[in-house]
């Protein structure tokens, strides 16, 4: 059967809510539109739109590679209007979108400044559910995991120090999910979150959930292959306090810009790849099956 697209579009064929008609296939996404406006700094020929509700999209090219760079706005709801929109304006047969964001560590190890990319997500929101029930998972595309470690580690990250994989817990919304204890439902949630903590739980965001149920959701109605990845800084230790938690004492503009030249590598890694270049996925692989226990890990924290 035939497949049109779920998104609303204008008369004149533009996405109902990003106000374009294409993008590129390597697409990096954030929920904040300053980030994303960060991206035309390393982009040649890069154009800078925004919408009418306040969306940024960045088009342009990155050592020979189409590039576009949109802001989806904060948590899963904006996240399922604005990605389905991705989808259906990009170009080519293989899109692959990178969603660059911050994360609140959720174990000792996992510390301010450092970086998480996430394995899988826990999809502790209600948007992605009209989609599909809970029992489905939702899964970061499994190709791209090595080769993000490995753009994290040529800009100066290192597995099982700073930089982390693992799963990521997905929430739709922020205060009450990440400090429970403000809710009149503290008990219930605080056994919530410390359940995934124990089961490996690495940080906790806002959005992922959705990019892997739409990533399966579209590659079952459309030609193409769909890759999603997500690269997480983490912003505020893992405390467990019964006040407000504190953040600013990470230097973002350093690690947003980290985030996005590590963006920029996975697509050059990927395009080589599959052009039949050796990258040296072999010594990343050794080291994810090198990496210390998650036991040994939190009996030194």
């Amino acid at each position: 059967m035939r497949f049109d697209g779920i998104t609303f579009s204008t008369k004149t064929g533009k996405m109902a809510h990003l106000e374009v008609e294409k993008l590129n296939p390597n697409i990096l996404t954030a929920g904040s539109p300053k980030r994303m406006r960060m991206v035309a700094e390393f982009l040649e020929d890069a154009e800078i739109f925004v919408g009418k509700r306040g969306h940024v999209v960045v088009n342009g090219a990155y050592q020979g590679l189409k590039v576009s760079a949109i802001s989806t706005g904060m948590g899963p709801a904006s996240t399922m209007i604005i990605l389905p929109e991705i989808i259906e304006a990009a170009e080519g047969e293989l899109l692959t979108i990178l969603r660059l964001g911050t994360a609140g560590s959720l174990q000792p190890h996992v510390r301010r400044g450092h970086l998480h990319i996430p394995t899988s997500s826990i999809r502790d929101e209600g948007s992605s559910q009209a989609v599909i029930g809970l029992e489905f998972p939702a899964i970061a595309s499994p190709e791209l995991i090595p080769i993000m470690i490995l753009a994290s580690e040529r800009y100066g990250y290192r597995l099982g120090e700073n930089l982390w994989i693992g799963p990521v817990h997905t929430k739709d919304n922020l205060y009450f999910r990440e400090t429970p204890h403000f809710s009149p439902r503290r008990e219930l949630l605080k056994q919530r979150l410390s359940a995934f903590r124990e089961m490996g739980a690495l940080s906790s965001e806002m959005e992922f959930s959705a990019y892997c149920i739409l990533r399966d959701y579209y590659e079952g109605k459309i030609e193409k292959r769909i890759l999603t990845g997500c690269i997480l800084v983490i912003v505020n230790d893992f405390e467990e306090v019964e006040g407000r938690i504190r953040i600013g004492e990470v230097d973002t503009s350093k690690l947003e810009e980290d985030m996005i030249k590590i963006g920029l590598e996975t697509f050059q890694l990927l395009d080589k790849l599959r052009r039949g270049a050796s990258i040296g996925l072999d010594k990343i692989i050794l080291k994810m099956i090198s990496m210390r226990s998650r036991r040994s890990l939190l009996s030194e924290g």
